[in-house]
């Protein structure tokens, strides 16, 4: 009965995550991988496709920014962990571990991105391999983990600029397309489903925080947008100030956790230790009462037999056989 059980369990689950799977895959992920990207988008080739071949996870997203091409560079450039930030989520990047401060000015400190730069992205950076002024700006990675790239792409258009961005990925570890077509594949759909909606989600805020900035820009003037002397350095030292208080919090909290652990593991200590002091009291104390129940029975056995107790004493009197009387002479003889 338990076995009918629990394979009947093991096949409803199945059923639910493959049906979970393919819901995904074919009604929720064409919302996740086209945001505001045309067909005509979607199809063209772009820039970093040759480099990752036969992506496991690929998204192209667009939208339409009412500014010149040179209002929407500086913000672009300036992107990056530790730099201008991403324009997106902010709090959800620090839950991340990210420290990511998203600025509303340009920065001129950080105008000068450039082919075997980096901008970091957190736990990884991402290296410039190409770069077009007021044009494109490709980022690729590579390790044994998989491959990545993120291409920016600014194209004239009747209302301004159209912003195109094509991010594609080739994990070692799972791959969106098979995770509804085996049992295997199921495995990596927990990884999937919160990959790829959390992507969207922060790449589309983006996207849309770059249009905002530069469309302000547009509107006020560069001059009006830009940081003055000294501002991006004031910054840095309270991010340095901040990173500081951050990193003694976290060595205090390490400092508590290892306190509570060592109290923990002695209290534990103590505990296991009285334990076994009562289990060995226990066992002596039952060793005593058997030990007094033997001596009891012996008590009893040497009272019941006294003789046999007295025999043990030594050895009794020696009798000696006295010699026969010598027989008759024959008076004949």
């Amino acid at each position: 009965m338990k076995a009918r059980t629990a394979f009947a369990l093991s096949l409803g689950l199945s059923i639910a995550a493959t049906t979970a799977a393919v819901y995904y895959t074919r009604r929720l992920r064409p919302l996740f991988v086209r945001w505001g990207a045309t067909d005509e988008e979607i199809a063209a080739p772009m820039p970093g496709d040759d480099t990752v071949t036969d992506p496991s996870w690929q998204v192209t997203y667009g939208t339409t920014i009412a500014a010149q091409p040179a209002d929407v560079w500086p913000w672009l450039v300036q992107m990056g962990v530790g730099r201008a930030g991403f324009y997106s989520y902010d709090m959800i990047e620090k839950r991340l571990g990210l420290d990511v401060h998203s600025v509303e000015l340009i920065v001129p400190e950080l105008q000068g991105l450039a082919v075997g730069d980096s901008m970091p992205f957190g736990a990884f950076d991402l290296p410039v391999v190409a770069l077009e002024p007021e044009k494109l700006l490709l980022l690729e990675t590579a390790d044994d983990k998989g491959a990545g790239s993120f291409c920016f792409e600014l194209l004239p258009a009747d209302e301004g600029t159209r912003l195109v961005f094509r991010g594609r990925a080739r994990f070692a570890e799972w791959d969106v397309e098979s995770a509804s077509r085996s049992a295997s594949g199921l495995r990596q759909l927990p990884l999937i489903l919160g990959f790829e909606p959390g992507s969207f989600v922060m790449f589309r805020r983006m996207l849309l925080g770059l249009k905002e900035r530069a469309e302000r820009t547009a509107r006020e003037g560069r001059d009006a947008m830009t940081a003055p002397e000294g501002w991006w350095a004031e910054r840095v030292m309270a991010m340095d100030q901040q990173l500081a208080e951050r990193e003694a919090m976290l060595d205090e909290g390490e400092a508590d956790a290892e306190a509570a652990i060592e109290a923990e593991v002695e209290a534990k200590k103590e505990a296991v230790l009285a334990s076994v002091r009562s289990q060995v009291a226990d066992a002596k104390a039952r060793a005593e009462k058997v030990r007094k129940g033997i001596r009891a029975e012996a008590s009893k056995a040497g009272a019941a037999a006294p003789g046999e107790a007295a025999a043990d004493d030594g050895p009794g009197p020696v009798h000696v056989a006295e010699p026969p009387e010598p027989a008759p002479a024959d008076p004949e003889s």
